[in-house]
């Protein structure tokens, strides 16, 4: 099960001293696709109450749970919605992840979208945005010169300006396919989910490589200079 957070719950009605969410934007656990979930309560219980509304989208069928019914500062009872079965959970933004003058705001933007449509099983726009911010660090790290050539030809000058590792390199190609694939129309291939996962994840390690561990880095070595010298 997977507790629902309030902000995808569109819709309460009232039932006596108790308000019961009606409808829900939620994942679907079998299909991934967000639908809207309508839901008839039909028990009645002081403590634990179960329902069932069918997927708009597969026709599958979810169930619901509505536990610690408890009374709220408005006299009324509520508690904590569940579903289940459980689609795979949202993707996170990178932890250590902000705004710096490196890591410049419309990057981060591009970043929240590319997680944000993968959150919504779009999966030729994830790839599409992780070659766009792809871009944009590339652009940042070259000199306005360099800017305006081909992405690869970007990708294979960006070690004469910044310290890269082949790794690094390899996993920003990837990226660079996985986006034309997306961006692209093709019959014989279209972007899937495991493609998207594997594009995020790698843009993640890219970001890790050359915003957040570089920073950390620092910190760590301005608080050791700050530790007090011990005399032995």
């Amino acid at each position: 099960m997977q507790l629902i957070d309030k902000k995808q719950i569109v819709k309460h009605e009232k039932c006596g001293d108790t308000m019961l969410p009606k409808s829900i934007d939620k994942k679907c656990g079998h299909c991934a696709r967000i639908v809207n979930f309508n839901l008839d309560w039909y028990s009645d219980s002081t403590e634990v109450m179960f329902t069932t509304s069918r997927c708009s989208g597969c026709g599958e069928i979810s169930r619901f749970y509505l536990v610690e019914i408890k009374e709220n500062e408005d006299g009324m009872y509520t508690g904590d919605l569940y579903i289940s079965p459980v689609a795979f959970e949202d993707r996170k933004m990178i932890e250590g992840i902000e705004i710096t003058k490196e890591f410049s705001e419309s990057m981060f933007r591009a970043y929240k979208s590319a997680v944000n449509v993968y959150n919504l099983g779009e999966w030729s726009a994830t790839v599409v945005l992780c070659r766009r911010l792809l871009e944009g660090i590339t652009k940042s790290l070259l000199p306005e010169s360099e800017q305006g050539k081909p992405l690869y030809r970007q990708l294979e000058l960006l070690s004469s300006h910044v310290e890269l590792q082949k790794p690094i390199l390899t996993l920003a190609h990837a990226i660079r396919v996985g986006g034309n694939l997306g961006a692209h129309f093709d019959l014989e291939r279209e972007p899937d989910e495991s493609l998207s996962r594997f594009a995020v994840d790698l843009l993640d390690y890219i970001i890790e490589y050359l915003y957040i561990l570089p920073r950390r880095i620092e910190q760590l070595h301005t608080h050791i200079e700050e530790l007090p010298n011990k005399i032995n």
